[in-house]
């Protein structure tokens, strides 16, 4: 994995945990309203996502997914999505310092230690120099690219 996508990884974590805080932020400390009538409770969840704070998370988000877009077409997902989990230990950290919500932190760090090491461990596994998708020799003339293991 290349600095570049190691960059455009946690550019994507940063902007998806961001969006999570600006959703929470959005939603406040009230509950959606639940409604026996479906449709009522569908135009309850549209009223909260049309909330400033709410869209502005919803549009990181796609933002987050342009990025995350460019990630996976530079690097197999198996290692990519992993190293996505990095975002709970972000998450965790924005949410006690921005929405100040109380964290036991003897249980985080223990718990985004052991995600932490799971990461490394699922990145050492990885082989070297691997393509993010590999096409079949069989298939490679009918779409015009190298077939897996040429050179």
């Amino acid at each position: 994995m290349t600095l570049q996508v190691f960059g455009l990884i946690w550019l994507t974590l940063i902007v998806l945990s961001f969006g999570q805080i600006l959703i929470k932020m959005g939603i406040g400390k009230q509950k959606i309203p639940v409604s026996a009538n479906p449709f009522r409770t569908v135009w309850n969840i549209i009223k909260v996502m049309l909330r400033p704070k709410t869209a502005a998370g919803l549009g990181m988000y796609v933002a987050g997914t342009f990025i995350w877009l460019s990630v996976l077409s530079r690097v197999n997902l198996s290692v990519a999505f992993p190293m996505f989990s990095m975002g709970y230990f972000l998450v965790v950290l924005l949410s006690a310092t921005i929405l100040h919500e109380r964290v036991d932190w003897r249980f985080a760090v223990i718990g985004l230690i052991l995600i932490s090491i799971g990461v490394t461990f699922i990145g050492q596994s990885s082989p070297k120099n691997s393509r993010a998708y590999r096409i079949p020799a069989g298939a490679a003339a009918a779409y015009n690219v190298e077939p897996a293991g040429a050179k």
